[in-house]
C-alpha cells in the first residue's frame, strides 16, 4: 500500500522524465552524420591558436568518432542536465507535506514508521532514477545500428551505472531538504542551484562530481572512477542519514 501511493506520487515526474530521455537517446545517433558531413569540414577550416579556436577543434576532434559524439552529446550533456533535473524532482517535496496536509491522516494511521514511509519513498524513487539512467542509455546500441554505427552496451551500462550512483547525491540533497521544508519548490530550487555552483566550479578546478557521473575516466582511459562513486555513495548515505533524524523529529 505504501509503495503504490509512493509511486501514484512520482509516476508522472519519472514518465515525463523518462519519455524526454528516450525521444533525445533515440534521435542522438541520427545525429551523428550531420556532425560528420556539415559540421567536421567547417571545424577543420577554423584558424588561430586563441582559447575559442582551440575548444571547437578540441570538440571537433573528439566527436569525430561515434564513441566520442555520444559521450560528448549525450552523456556530457543532454542525460546530465536532463537526469539532474528530474532526480532533484523526485527528491522534493512528499514528506513533510504529506504528513501536514490531507494525505496525513492516511499514512499517520497505517501500521509502519516514519522511517518505513521515508525509506520506501527513497527505494521507489532510486528505483525509477536507475531505469531514468539505464533504460534511454541502451536505445543508443540499438538506434547506432540505424545509422551504420556500433555502441558497446557495456558502455552504455557503465555510464548509465556512473550517473546514477554519483548522480544520486543530488537526489539525496533533496530528500534531505523535503524534510526541512514542506513545499517542493525550496528544495528543488536548493538542489538545482548547488548543481550549478558545482558544475561552474569544476569548469575551474577541471574536477567534480559531474566529471563523475559523466564517467569521463572511463571514457578517456577505461578506468571506472571508483574512488569518485564511493565518495559519491558517502555523501548520499550522510544526507539520507540525516533525512531519516530530521523526519523522526517533526512533530505531526
Amino acid at each position: 500500500m505504501l509503495a503504490y501511493k509512493t509511486w501514484l506520487d512520482t509516476r508522472w515526474r519519472f514518465l515525463i522524465g523518462f519519455g524526454l530521455l528516450a525521444i533525445i537517446a533515440f534521435g542522438t545517433p541520427f545525429g551523428y552524420a550531420t556532425v560528420v558531413q556539415k559540421l567536421m569540414p567547417l571545424a577543420e577550416k577554423i584558424e588561430g591558436t586563441d582559447s575559442m579556436s582551440r575548444i571547437i577543434k578540441e570538440a571537433a576532434e573528439l566527436q569525430r568518432t561515434f564513441r566520442g559524439f555520444v559521450w560528448a552529446q549525450w552523456v556530457s550533456q543532454n542525460l546530465s542536465q536532463l537526469w539532474t533535473l528530474f532526480a532533484t524532482l523526485l527528491g522534493s517535496g512528499g514528506l513533510l507535506s504529506q504528513a501536514s496536509g490531507g494525505p496525513a491522516q492516511f499514512i499517520l494511521a497505517l501500521p509502519v514508521s516514519r522511517n518505513e514511509v521515508l525509506w520506501t519513498r527513497v527505494a521507489m524513487c532510486l528505483a525509477e532514477l536507475l531505469a531514468l539512467a539505464l533504460l534511454p542509455f541502451l536505445l543508443i546500441p540499438l538506434c547506432a545500428l540505424a545509422v551504420g554505427q556500433s555502441y558497446s552496451v557495456a558502455d552504455a551500462l557503465v555510464h548509465g551505472a556512473c550517473m546514477f550512483t554519483a548522480g544520486s547525491v543530488f537526489f539525496a540533497l533533496a530528500i534531505f531538504l523535503s524534510t526541512l521544508f514542506a513545499d517542493i519548490w525550496r528544495p528543488l530550487l536548493i538542489a538545482c542551484t548547488a548543481a550549478v555552483v558545482l558544475a561552474a566550479a569544476e569548469q575551474v578546478v577541471g574536477i567534480g562530481l559531474f566529471e563523475v557521473m559523466r564517467g569521463e575516466s572511463y571514457f578517456r582511459a577505461g578506468v571506472v572512477p571508483w574512488a569518485g562513486l564511493l565518495t559519491s555513495v558517502t555523501v548520499s548515505a550522510a544526507l539520507l542519514y540525516g533525512a531519516t533524524t530530521n523526519f523522526a523529529r517533526q512533530d505531526f
